[in-house]
């Protein structure tokens, strides 16, 4: 027990991509519990995303406790490089440079458990620097069953199963996307039906204790064979993950020779219309995306998260005064095609060709009679004075289709091109009109 106790406490987090892991992190990072942690990130893809959203949380803003993310599989590809890095926090440790009270690992949303606890045992300095404490999956409610049902080719893992069967604890989050109370009962008894041990907790935006995660006591070596019998053979082989799954990552940043893409601020409402034709068109095929975008217009970078066809972005904090401003994102998903997905992103830009391609799309000339919405049922009429207008009292990255002068001379812009919002004048409309009904 003793020896035990003079071991740094691990916790590994796993769960499918998109179930709230980062989300979670954040909460941990910015609660007050006094306790330092050194977080351990990985991510699939080629460059690093949540490590920027996780650094601008952390209380203590240093290198002890935020580490270099690991990109790559940490259950397969990385594992050397998890043991590296645990190795010099053990040397800090020992050198008294480090004061630890726990090392939180996030694995990536398609990373079997089980070879990651493997670590801690097979590996005879990391066993003696620290102990496994728990494994913890966030399962996502809404998606959860797509992923426990996917057929995958035969000696392939289905990771959202290995997840759940592997789990110390179990956080049911995102119940408030789930409306019926029998749908979770359902989704609960498929989780205790492969993890009958497993304590279910359900939540919603990943809100949840510190004590939930953290020294937990929960793992158990001898249930942990019985879910993996090979778990302390160091002689087993690489995880085998379903071939057509893979990333695509786009990075302004990256070397010349190494940039898929071309430089330059995102244009706000071309993005949208991208993002909303993928999601819709390859939903069900793209299971996580994410980034940190460079908008024009706006001084705050645009931080956006997607699973499946569920989206959720917004302005986030102002970019630093040294910082690049440049847009990285990530897609992971199936059968994805990284030209495509370049070429698209291209086609976003703010650059005078693709602003002249949007501009020539809108319905109305400079100079002609419309009619715009002015209040729920009122119409006004007026006269398109610009396109693709600005000006600086607008939202943050905003461009709206139209300047309108409405009769009265008062100067509105209308904030879409579509018959809700402006619409052309009709013959025997007077000049202020009032619907009946829906528009």
């Amino acid at each position: 027990m003793s020896e035990d106790l003079s071991r740094v406490p691990v916790t590994i987090l796993t769960g499918f991509l998109g179930s709230g892991k980062t989300t979670l992190l954040n909460h941990i990072l910015t609660a007050t519990h006094g306790k330092k942690i050194a977080v351990i990130e990985n991510e699939f893809g080629d460059i690093s995303i949540d490590d920027k959203l996780l650094q601008k949380n952390s209380q203590f803003k240093s290198d002890e406790e935020i580490v270099e993310v690991l990109n790559g599989c940490i259950c397969c590809t990385v594992r050397s490089d998890l043991i590296a890095v645990l190795q010099k926090l053990a040397a800090r440790v020992r050198a008294g440079e480090l004061r630890l009270d726990g090392i939180l690992i996030e694995t990536t949303g398609l990373a079997d458990p089980a070879p990651v606890a493997q670590t801690f045992f097979v590996d005879y300095s990391v066993k003696a620097f620290a102990r496994l404490d728990g494994i913890v999956t966030l399962v996502d409610a809404k998606h959860i069953e797509r992923h426990l049902d996917a057929v995958k080719p035969e000696g392939v893992v289905n990771e959202a199963v290995a997840q759940v069967a592997f789990a110390d604890r179990l956080l049911l989050n995102k119940t408030d996307l789930v409306s019926e109370a029998e749908e979770l009962d359902r989704i609960e008894a498929r989780l205790r039906g492969i993890n009958g041990f497993a304590p279910i907790q359900r939540c919603a935006h990943s809100d949840v204790s510190v004590g939930s995660v953290l020294g937990i006591n929960g793992f158990d070596l001898q249930r942990a064979l019985k879910a993996s019998p090979t778990l302390l053979d160091a002689r087993e082989g690489e995880t085998k993950h379903d071939a057509s799954v893979t990333s695509v990552s786009i990075d302004q940043g990256a070397a010349r020779h190494m940039r898929t893409v071309q430089q330059g601020a995102l244009d706000l409402a071309l993005l949208q219309s991208w993002i909303s034709q993928l999601l819709e068109e390859r939903g069900g095929d793209m299971y996580r995306m994410k980034g940190v975008l460079h908008i024009a217009h706006a001084e705050q970078r645009f931080v956006y998260h997607a699973v499946h066809m569920i989206f959720s972005g917004s302005f986030d904090e102002p970019w630093g005064d040294d910082e690049p401003r440049e847009s990285k994102m990530v897609f992971i998903g199936k059968n994805l095609d990284g030209e495509e997905l370049a070429a698209s992103f291209n086609d976003c830009l703010a650059t005078r060709g693709n602003m002249k391609v949007k501009e020539e799309a809108l319905r109305f000339a400079v100079g002609e009679q419309v009619e715009c919405r002015t209040g729920a049922d009122t119409w006004s009429r007026g006269e398109v004075l610009a396109r693709n207008y600005r000006d600086e009292s607008m939202p943050p990255g905003m461009v709206s289709p139209y300047q309108v002068e409405l009769s009265g001379g008062h100067l509105i812009w209308a904030p879409a091109d579509c018959d809700s919002v402006i619409r052309s004048v009709k013959r025997g409309r007077g000049e202020e009109t009032r619907t009946r009904g829906r528009e």
